[in-house]
């Protein structure tokens, strides 16, 4: 090879694997899973005629639709009067089924709204798109099944505290990084840091837990290795502020 001294006798085979590429966009009706169903967290827009339902790319524009535009009874319903209601939104130059990187250019077309993403598989949720567009008039949430329908999500804290614990009290949820706390105004200060930050769940370990390597297989055999840090070792001075 060219400067790094080696020659190529032979290949002895070569296998090339392909896969075809499916960017994230959503349309097309499909049934909640069971999981899901049992939750009562999830509004899942359905036309009354098996037609339009099967031919349906409308799925996140009546979910933003439905969360502008409340109902109590049966809000899964698609009307005449909540697909007028749909026409009020500013959807120009978007196509459909709408990709998760058109959301940010309908959010610049309708100032009033803010939209976030999650993405649901082998019962973990997960975050797929969070709107940089914060506190506007009405955010809303929603998930994206089987990268092809949208859901609109009523209730946060009973849709993802599973994830955290089996307990029933409500959770107010941080969307950048899925952690969860009993009050809203400690989110909203953790939001303040939270946000100069990309999405990510952060784990941190319990005090006093220990990191262990059982794998050792898998290691290289070098002479000494050491692993140091030295963040562990700071600890707070009095004198500094703020603390």
């Amino acid at each position: 090879m060219s400067r790094s001294g080696w020659a190529c006798h032979s290949i002895v085979s070569l296998e090339i694997h392909t896969v075809k590429y499916k960017p994230l966009r959503g349309g097309t009706y499909i049934p909640l899973p069971k999981f899901l169903a049992s939750k009562k967290a999830l509004i899942n827009m359905k036309f009354k005629s098996e037609k339009r339902r099967n031919e349906d790319v409308q799925c996140f524009i009546l979910c933003i639709a439905r969360a502008l535009n409340h109902v109590k009874d049966h809000p899964e319903r698609i009307t005449r009067q909540l697909e007028k209601q749909a026409e009020t939104l500013n959807f120009d130059g978007i196509s459909f089924p709408i990709k998760l990187k058109d959301i940010k250019k309908f959010e610049q077309q309708n100032p009033q709204v803010s939209v976030n993403v999650l993405g649901y598989e082998d019962k973990k949720i997960f975050t797929l798109h969070i709107s940089e567009m914060a506190e506007r008039e009405h955010e809303v949430n929603l998930l994206l099944l089987e990268d092809k329908h949208f859901a609109l999500i009523n209730d946060l804290s009973w849709l993802l505290s599973h994830q955290m614990s089996n307990h029933k009290e409500k959770r107010f949820f941080c969307l950048r990084c899925l952690n969860s706390f009993t009050k809203k105004q400690v989110l909203d200060k953790h939001k303040e840091s939270c946000k100069k930050h990309d999405c990510v769940k952060l784990r941190i370990p319990e005090k006093g837990s220990i990191l262990e390597f059982k794998n050792f297989k898998h290691s290289m055999h070098v002479p000494l290795v050491v692993y140091a840090d030295f963040e562990c070792l700071t600890k707070p001075i009095e004198s500094c502020k703020p603390n």
